[in-house]
């Protein structure tokens, strides 16, 4: 009986330490937001993380159907706010888009994927 209440105990510790506090950074919010249609192009594409990002481990791409990028390649966080990237954009013609993103936030976890969005003619 003593071992496996010293188990749990142990386990418990484990658990509430703080490497377990550790998170990966998920998106809460982009613009354009996931498979929008815009009357108008975009400058910049922006998401918002639960984490703040080591912007030097991420990246926001975004292709266009033929898969070119048309982003200008200068993923940057937002001044004052780490946990919000920023891509400028090339001026963007009537299309769809595919943003595809990698986010390490400051404790090192990776996060990544991909969402589209559509400029109307």
């Amino acid at each position: 009986m003593f071992h496996s209440t010293a188990a749990i105990a142990i386990a418990t510790l484990l658990l509430a330490s703080p490497a377990a506090a550790l998170a990966h950074a998920f998106p809460t919010g982009t613009n354009p937001p996931v498979g929008s249609t815009l009357k108008a192009a975009p400058t910049e594409v922006v998401i918002d993380f639960t984490e703040e990002l080591e912007p030097h481990f991420s990246s926001i791409e975004v292709l266009n159907a033929h898969g070119a990028r048309v982003d200008k390649n200068d993923a940057h966080l937002a001044p004052g706010n780490a946990k919000r990237f920023i891509v400028d954009l090339s001026r963007l013609p009537p299309g769809t888009y595919k943003v595809i993103w990698h986010a390490t936030s400051i404790d090192t976890h990776k996060t990544g994927g991909s969402f589209r969005f559509t400029v109307a003619q």
